[in-house]
């Protein structure tokens, strides 16, 4: 029993830091902007062609991801998904031209968002029964964390090792990643599952019908999977407001360009780290009990922070109350990261239909990428810095009024709906 839960523990760490790393080479302009530009040959606007170009396509892909994670072998999927992903990273390692990047950019979001996505989650998910959901994706989310950070930290200190003007840098950079994206995926073959774990699976499993597309109808149908689109649709509009952290110490307290960068790497890395375990743990440990009911009070106290934002903005003169206001805000907004996904399976989402909740719900949480930066970043161009992050600090205010709504109301559903009736209503939905 022991060896079981390691194992099953080892699978965890696999699955999420496969997750986690697998968009790092799509995402290289977080990081590699000025070096892409100088040795890959891109202007910025092409760099940010090619990175909506990943956009654009992940958002199709999210719902569709769903139905692969209920119809196919997650060992098959999440294995093959690694080494195309690290192939195509060896293609990248070339310079391609620019329509090749784009496509690559476009094969990046078929392996990552359709074929890796809701397969990863899902796989983890059925590590454990629904009492178990929120210490599962909190330690999802924070592993995930560390092997971004910790790739990270050990790639950018290989590009270090190069002269600033040697093109095999950011070459190298990108081999590494690939090669251990291959890795990872011989990994997955040998830790993941086709779908079942350990753990006895429950009568509704046992009787559960083969996966049709009317699912996807009966799956819309169900008030829970709406509630915690929108749930996941406010935390991540918090987190993408939080990537301004950076020009709002800048721009509002004046802070160095150096210092508010290193504090974008507390709020981007660390946190992201080290505070979805600590949601987990707060759930597992607290009388919650409840990773919805822990978001629910997160989101109270980020209401409170955004509040105190919002008045220290007008007259801002401590740099530290700033720096202190957002780290707060940022560890609401990762702990939540850490459990939304764990709202699905709180609320006894029936297994066969586990990932295309998980693709909907990313489909609609996910919209902030869409529209948060566009409206920021013209803040930011036509309004006095102060005005543009008082209304940045008010989107985040309705956001996290949203969480709060919902969350109530999927409380209450989870609090009043028995698993049973869960399966049979999503049955007769989908023979309706």
């Amino acid at each position: 029993m022991q060896q079981s839960n390691f194992r099953r523990w080892v699978t965890l760490a696999i699955i999420s830091i496969s997750g986690g790393v697998s968009f790092d080479l799509a995402y290289l302009r977080y990081i590699y902007q000025i070096p892409m530009a100088k040795f890959m040959g891109f202007s910025n606007v092409e760099i940010g062609l090619i990175m909506s170009t990943f956009g654009i396509t992940a958002i199709i892909l999210y719902a569709p991801s769903g139905i692969i994670a209920d119809k196919f072998s997650h060992r098959k999927m999440m294995t093959s998904a690694m080494i195309a992903t690290g192939i195509l990273g060896f293609i990248m390692a070339s310079y391609p031209p620019l329509w090749v990047m784009l496509a690559i950019q476009v094969a990046f979001a078929i392996t990552t968002i359709l074929m890796l996505w809701s397969v990863s989650i899902k796989a983890a998910s059925l590590l454990g029964d629904h009492r178990e959901q929120g210490k599962i994706m909190g330690w999802m989310e924070g592993l995930r964390g560390v092997g971004v950070m910790a790739l990270a930290v050990f790639t950018m200190w290989i590009f270090s090792r190069f002269h600033p003007d040697n093109s095999n840098s950011l070459k190298t950079v990108i081999l590494i990643y690939s090669g251990v994206y291959i890795a990872l995926g011989i990994l997955c073959w040998f830790f993941v599952t086709d779908g079942f774990t350990a753990r006895e699976a429950s009568a509704e499993e046992v009787a559960k019908p083969a996966f049709k597309l009317s699912d996807i109808i009966a799956v819309l149908k169900i008030p829970t999977t709406w509630y915690c689109s929108m749930i996941i649709f406010g935390v991540y509009t918090i987190y993408a407001i939080l990537s301004y952290s950076t020009n709002y110490l800048t721009e509002i307290y004046g802070m160095s360009l150096v210092a508010a960068s290193y504090m974008g790497i507390v709020i981007n890395k660390i946190f992201r780290a080290m505070c979805g375990p600590l949601g987990g743990l707060i759930t597992t440990y607290s009388r919650f009990k409840s990773p919805t009911r822990v978001i629910q009070f997160l989101a109270l106290i980020g209401i409170i922070t955004l509040v105190a934002l919002l008045i220290t903005n007008q007259n801002p003169q401590s740099v530290a109350v700033g720096i202190g206001l957002i780290l707060l805000l940022g560890f609401t907004c990762y702990a939540s990261r850490g459990l939304y996904f764990a709202c699905p399976g709180e609320a006894r989402t029936p297994t066969f239909v586990m990932g295309t909740t998980v693709g909907i719900c990313s489909v609609i949480g996910f919209l902030p990428d869409v529209f948060v930066y566009p409206i920021v970043g013209h803040w930011q161009d036509t309004l006095p810095a102060a005005e543009a992050y008082k209304n940045m600090w008010l989107m985040g205010l309705g956001a996290l009024c949203v969480v709060v709504v919902f969350t109530f109301l999927l409380s209450q559903k989870i609090r009043h709906q028995q698993p049973r009736e869960h399966v049979e209503s999503l049955q007769e939905n989908g023979n309706a």
